[in-house]
């Protein structure tokens, strides 16, 4: 159990890195030539890809991190992890651009952010608990 939370951690804790690459494209040199910006089409296409993977996988990083000490938690958790993490990942997909018209909704990085946190807090909840089930079972 132990190697595969590890596992998972690092290709979390890779996606993470390669979304903060992403994101910050101009930083890394991605889409600038001579010294000059190109083309915003190149910094929206990476922020597009790198926010969902920076703000998905750090939650996801927090939460095999926190499984890692305490993996008696893993298939608890996992019950959740495999209906909320597809739901995301396609809300993080298809969410549309705030230029869409719908000038109320809340732009995608807030989006982003907002699942990420809930997904987190939620995976407290059930490793928590999860923890004390376990410690009131055992004598």
């Amino acid at each position: 159990m132990g190697n595969k939370i590890l596992s998972l951690l690092a290709l979390s804790a890779i996606g993470f890195g390669v979304g903060y690459i992403l994101t910050n494209s101009t930083q890394f040199n991605i889409c600038i030539a001579n010294k000059v910006v190109t083309d915003a089409a190149c910094i929206n296409f990476y922020e597009r890809v790198g926010d969902p993977l920076f703000y998905g996988m750090g939650a996801l990083t927090i939460v095999f991190l926190i499984l890692l000490f305490l993996p008696q938690a893993f298939p608890a958790w996992k019950k959740f992890a495999i209906w909320f993490i597809p739901l995301a990942t396609l809300l993080f997909i298809f969410y549309p651009d705030p230029g869409s018209g719908d000038y109320f909704s809340p732009y995608p990085e807030q989006v982003f952010r907002w699942v990420s946190g809930l997904y987190v807090l939620v995976s407290l909840i059930i490793v928590t608990r999860s923890v004390i089930r376990g410690r009131i079972q055992k004598p």
